[in-house]
């Protein structure tokens, strides 16, 4: 149960395992990963909608072949109009890209709008899984735009190193519990060993004993040491179902702070390569950043 290493650069980036955002693909969402199946003559979909100049790439891989097309979504009176910018055919292992134009979009669309579609190849139900990668352009950001992104991004950061601190502080206290816990068991289990080896003891001398009215008093003893040995031994496994209570859940907050710095160290690679319009995609698309106070910031 070693505590992680906080990273401290610029703005206070912790850094574990890559983040991969699991809410459903938005202009908010630069990184996104998941799973299904698809079969028959309809489609798996998913919509990606862009600022302009943001670029992303689709990664699908499947068990048999599968079609997978990147569609531009045209506004079309109350509908939208589909026209293909990508597409790769019967394969089980495709690698598609796409930038957005970098003029603004059609009929005041706030978002450049493109669906991801997957069909299968075959009659078979095929599994697949789906990786997009979208990024910022990075260019022509308004100086007022990467001020309010650096403030709100500093104090993202803070947000995650105090978070950090108290999911770190509630392991470390988790941590001493069960480690009492362990101490106190080794002691006790020690204790029930003697007194299940006297037990045994008893149990010899009770079959040996010829005297009837001697065995007759030594089965008394011996009924009584064994109702007190195993209310012992009921209490010592309820202990043991405490500990391994305690213990699930300082995984539970172990899996909470590897979380939070896989999403840390995702918007710290961004930052270091000083691209400030990805730090915003990936925390706008994190219902982690969410709950650690950001809101959604348009550019």
């Amino acid at each position: 149960m070693k505590r992680k290493r906080i990273l401290r650069v610029s703005l206070l980036f912790l850094v574990s395992a890559l983040f991969l955002c699991a809410a459903a693909v938005s202009p908010s969402c630069a990184d996104y990963s998941t799973s299904g199946t698809v079969g028959g003559p309809h489609p798996a979909t998913y919509t990606i909608k862009c600022n302009p100049g943001d670029s992303f790439t689709v990664s699908v891989g499947s068990n048999y072949p599968t079609s997978v097309d990147i569609l531009f979504m045209t506004p079309a009176g109350n509908e939208w109009a589909y026209n293909s910018v990508a597409g790769s055919d019967q394969r089980t292992s495709h690698e598609l890209s796409h930038t957005a134009p970098s003029g603004k979009p059609a009929n005041k669309a706030a978002y450049h709008h493109y669906k991801v579609s997957i069909l299968a190849s075959t009659n078979k139900q095929t599994r697949f899984s789906l990786k997009i990668i979208q990024r910022g352009n990075n260019k022509n950001l308004d100086r007022e735009y990467l001020e309010r992104a650096k403030k709100r991004l500093d104090a993202l950061a803070k947000a995650i190193s105090n978070e950090r601190k108290r999911l770190s502080g509630a392991m470390n206290q988790q941590a001493d519990r069960i480690k009492g816990i362990d101490e106190h068991q080794k002691s006790w289990k020690a204790r029930l060993d003697t007194e299940r080896a006297e037990l045994a003891r008893m149990a010899d001398a009770i079959r040996s004993e010829q005297n009837k009215a001697a065995r007759s008093s030594m089965v008394q003893t011996y009924k009584f040491r064994q109702a007190d040995f195993n209310a012992k031994v009921e209490a010592f496994n309820r202990e043991n179902a405490k500990r391994r209570a305690l213990y699930n859940d300082w995984k539970g907050v172990r899996e909470q702070r590897d979380t939070l710095d896989s999403f840390a160290k995702s918007i710290l690679e961004a930052w270091k390569q000083n691209d400030i319009d990805r730090c915003v995609l990936i925390a706008n698309g994190s219902r982690l950043a969410k709950s650690l106070g950001w809101r959604f910031m348009k550019r």
